[in-house]
């Protein structure tokens, strides 16, 4: 009778032992960044529930809009027009940051002027 207890206990005891070492083996894997085949680049929250999310999935960048009840694909691009268009948008971005500090400085110095008048 306890030879029977103590190969129940040893065998409960080596079975929690699996699932404890292959829980920590997956989470290990979960944990590496770039192991996968998705990965999160990056995240627009618009609002509760809603966003943009920016995926890579293997050599592809997907563009996906998430709501509460649905995902909906807005974009697809293999990497290396991504990155093309990336730094597009960020010259975009560059251009328009001048052509506001040069409507800025016209817009004050018009300003200045008609008080003066």
């Amino acid at each position: 009778m306890m030879e029977e207890f103590l190969r129940v206990g040893f065998s409960l005891i080596a079975v929690v032992f699996l699932i404890v070492i292959a829980a920590r083996l997956i989470q290990s894997r979960a944990q590496q960044p770039g192991m996968g085949l998705l990965r999160t680049l990056g995240y627009l929250s618009l609002g509760p529930r809603r966003g943009i999310a920016i995926i890579k999935a293997g050599k592809e960048i997907l563009l996906i809009g998430v709501t509460p009840t649905d995902i909906k694909l807005l974009k697809s691009m293999q990497e290396d027009h991504f990155d093309m268009d990336l730094k597009t948008m960020k010259d975009n971005i560059e251009h328009i940051k001048t052509l506001k500090d040069l409507f800025r400085k016209n817009w004050i110095s018009r300003n200045k002027i008609e008080e003066h008048e």
